[in-house]
């Protein structure tokens, strides 16, 4: 197997993260993200590399504008760094972030590095974009109503766009985005701010935000991506918002990094 291949630019990418723990030594525990990115940045210009400070970059969709993003650093135009001050592991968005910026830029090799424990902890990640077929899942009875069938036949036709214009590995935001594009051009009427009015008992709660779509009052839409599949997590939220919403029908669209996953979910 070429070395090269497995771990692309092995010599820079330990030259970064040497300069990543000198700036962790320097500037010491518990400080703010910025401390930490402008003496990482000087140790990689004192090392003599090219690194480039904030790139900014961005993403259309069909002639549309979806993102404007700032990349913390691209080093020797070949190698992306995402720093992090977080007191927990890396999570999922973190990953998706790093994937998206090295798509934009074609690059394979990026480092997350997380500042906010008693050490600087740095996480390699190679990017390969390999499609593998996608997956299509639908409980039992969901195409039954009619006019579920004649909502989600477009819902899918504009997911399935959206995957063929962006392939995979971007941030569910991007995808989002795209979504909005979609339903707009489409003229499906979309509504992104959904609340939740509960009571348990006799007691009272504010109205509760979810991040999941209501399209045209009858299904709720969940555009999501991450790395491998969604959490159970997911899954089982829309079950709960579907019961509290009085709505029957869910559909989660989820981007891995490398397919696309449908899963149509029915609440009795």
């Amino acid at each position: 197997m070429n070395a090269e291949r497995e771990y692309p630019h092995k010599e820079l990418s330990y030259q970064v993260i040497g300069c990543a723990f000198d700036a962790f030594k320097e500037v010491g525990v518990g400080f703010n993200e910025i401390r930490y990115h402008k003496v990482f940045h000087r140790n990689l210009l004192d090392k003599g590399l090219e690194a480039k400070y904030k790139v900014p970059a961005h993403i259309d969709y069909l002639g549309e504008r979806i993102a404007d993003l700032e990349i913390d650093e691209i080093v020797e135009s070949k190698l992306i760094v995402e720093l992090k001050d977080l007191q927990n592991g890396f999570l999922a968005e973190d990953l998706a972030q790093i994937m998206t910026y090295l798509k934009i830029r074609e690059l394979r090799l990026g480092l997350l590095i997380n500042f906010g424990l008693h050490r600087a902890y740095p996480k390699r990640i190679i990017f390969d974009e390999r499609r593998q077929e996608g997956i299509e899942r639908w409980d039992d009875i969901f195409f039954e109503d009619s006019a579920a069938r004649r909502l989600v036949d477009p819902l899918v036709a504009s997911i399935r766009q959206i995957d063929q214009e962006l392939g995979v590995a971007y941030h569910s935001q991007i995808y989002q985005a795209a979504m909005q594009v979609e339903l707009r051009r489409n003229h499906i009427l979309c509504d992104d701010k959904v609340y939740i009015d509960t009571k348990i008992r006799d007691i009272e709660f504010t109205p509760f935000k979810i991040d999941y779509w209501m399209v045209e009052k009858l299904l709720l839409l969940g555009i999501l991506a991450g790395n491998d599949k969604p959490r159970v997590y997911d899954i089982f939220r829309m079950y709960s918002y579907l019961n509290n919403l009085n709505l029957h029908h869910g559909l989660i669209a989820y981007w891995s990094t490398n397919n696309l996953q449908l899963y149509g979910i029915y609440q009795p």
